[in-house]
């Protein structure tokens, strides 16, 4: 049996098309014939050939709706929502409407065998709702999705996003957040979790950049890191010019380095400066209505 596909289909719409005309056309020319003719005979066999040609029409607008319906169901969207470990499951990536039962949520640390499977021919979106890109959102995640469809009899066509840092979403989010806590003195001390690789991921970096455009002109913003050699966040802290200190975690959830690696009070009071912890980013997606789209 020959694969359906959308090309498959397509064409065949186009071929129901020229049919539908085709009989209308003939329909049309049936008729105009039908109003001169003498012969009773002759006028009954073109009054058939309308019949047969609307008939053909109808078919077609049939078979049409039939095609159309099966093109909905090859290009229907699913979507696929992976996090580094349970906590970011239930998050949806900013703006993208998230239609019930085309959803597939999972995380790295799960068994990558009980993933559900979505169905044969449809393209899948795959949401990395990580922070920054790296080993968890390359050979990770491939790994985990390649065991996953391993046991399938079908591999679906996947199509991959970049990660949750990346989206502008979420440095207008933090932007509209820090505005109104921003005073005479304020900085701005946002701290990511880096990489042990010789380049450091972009996105903390993009995320600053896109900061300090929307925030007021003059506002310090700094960036430090929890994996060494790159700069300390105590480090980074003791040496900026502002006195209060708005710390950001460029953070999914508050999770191990949430509580363990960054900043305290204490560190601050040591360098003669207050500190006001903000949300990390799930915080910032579930309490931005504007942006953040439920399942519906």
């Amino acid at each position: 049996m020959a694969k359906i596909t959308g090309h498959r289909v397509s064409g065949a719409l186009i071929v129901c098309g020229v049919a539908f005309a085709l009989a209308l056309v003939g329909a049309i020319v049936c008729g105009e014939k039908m109003t001169g003719a003498q012969d009773p005979s002759y006028a009954r066999h073109l009054r058939l050939l309308i019949y047969a040609h609307f008939a053909i029409a109808q078919l077609t607008i049939v078979a049409a709706a039939f095609l159309l319906y099966r093109l909905h169901r090859l290009w229907r969207t699913h979507y696929i929502i992976i996090s580094y470990n349970e906590h970011g499951m239930k998050l949806n990536p900013p703006g993208v409407l998230m239609v019930p039962g085309r959803v597939i949520r999972c995380h790295l640390g799960a068994d990558p065998t009980a993933l559900p499977l979505p169905p044969k021919g449809v393209p899948v979106l795959v949401y990395p709702m990580l922070m920054q890109s790296g080993r968890a959102s390359g050979e990770r995640m491939e790994a985990f999705l390649e065991a996953a469809f391993s046991r399938a009899p079908h591999r679906p066509r996947l199509f991959f996003q970049p990660v949750l840092g990346a989206s502008p979403w979420l440095a207008h989010a933090a932007a509209d957040h820090i505005r109104p806590l921003l005073h005479d003195d304020t900085g701005v001390l946002v701290v990511a979790h880096g990489s042990k690789s010789t380049d450091p991921p972009p996105e903390p970096a993009l995320f600053c950049r896109r900061l300090r455009e929307l925030l007021p002109t003059g506002t310090e913003i700094c960036l430090a890191y929890f994996q060494i050699p790159r700069p300390s966040a105590r480090n980074v802290l003791c040496g900026m010019r502002a006195q209060h200190i708005l710390l950001l975690p460029f953070l999914l959830t508050e999770g191990f380095h949430f509580n363990r690696d960054l900043p305290k009070q204490k560190d601050a009071a040591a360098c003669g400066k207050t500190l006001q912890l903000l949300p990390v980013a799930a915080t910032l997606l579930r309490n931005d209505a504007t942006l953040n789209t439920e399942e519906t």
